[in-house]
């Protein structure tokens, strides 16, 4: 059985001025421990894809199955990574900040500093714990918001874009260090990206959505390369060019 299954699932918005339908008929199944990348143009829909798995948002249509139980609402079992990094708690310090969930859960004090400091250590943060955030770079920050999602062991890591905004070469450390963390954590990841080589990077499968408004999920395309991905190989290049012809398709339908 799937770890997650999301069924037909449709999103319409209704404001003021009417309604508009942001994801229309999405059908994907997540294995276990997989790492996939959903893919797609500005306003494809592929945010909220990840909040309505998140429970942020409800489907209007569908169902959304999370280790077969419907997803009704938020969730420990799963962590979430935004783009940017303003959800730290800048009165935190960055050891508190990945501990925050363990404490709202009631965890020992001396229990919940230790797996902190083990998730420090696995994101490459060791002894930057007692830092706040308004201390830390970028890319450090964003460790961070990878570790505090990790430290409540999800079923699922959820991540929106979570290298967006960062420069290229802290981006690409980053993704090396993810897919690092990924291999030795055994999380099944859904990763948002509108980067193509990142997407080919990071996951073992790369799903590429129509264009919006209604976005759907027009393709899957399995990244069948081992890792670490060397991003100059003929078959990274192959795949590549495979997934770019689908995004070409959405951006410039009539050619």
């Amino acid at each position: 059985m799937a770890l997650v299954t999301l069924e037909g699932v449709g999103k319409t918005f209704r404001g003021r001025t009417g309604a508009w339908e942001a994801v229309r008929d999405f059908s994907l199944e997540l294995a276990e421990g997989e790492f996939f990348c959903l893919l797609g143009t500005s306003g494809c829909g592929k945010t909220t894809v990840l909040n309505m798995l998140a429970g942020f948002e409800a489907p209007t249509a569908g169902r959304i199955l999370l280790d077969g139980k419907p997803v009704r609402g938020p969730g420990a079992d799963r962590g979430v990574v935004f783009q940017g990094h303003d959800s730290l708690y800048d009165w935190l310090t960055a050891r508190d900040n990945i501990a925050f969930g363990l404490r709202l859960r009631g965890m020992a004090k001396a229990e919940r500093r230790a797996v902190a400091d083990r998730f420090l250590t696995m994101v490459g943060l060791t002894g930057q714990g007692a830092k706040h955030p308004s201390e830390l770079s970028g890319g450090m920050k964003q460790r961070i918001q990878i570790a505090r999602a990790l430290a409540n062991d999800p079923r699922i890591l959820l991540m929106d874009e979570p290298f967006g905004a960062l420069d290229a070469m802290t981006r690409a450390v980053l993704q090396n260090e993810l897919s690092d963390i990924w291999a030795k954590s055994g999380k099944t990841v859904l990763f948002i990206t509108h980067d193509i080589e990142e997407a080919v990077a990071l996951s073992t499968r790369v799903g590429v959505m129509k264009r919006g408004p209604g976005g759907t999920l027009k393709a899957v395309v399995p990244v069948d390369l081992p890792f670490p991905r060397e991003r100059t190989s003929d078959g990274f290049m192959q795949t590549f060019r495979q997934v770019h012809a689908l995004i070409h398709e959405e951006i410039h339908p009539h050619e």
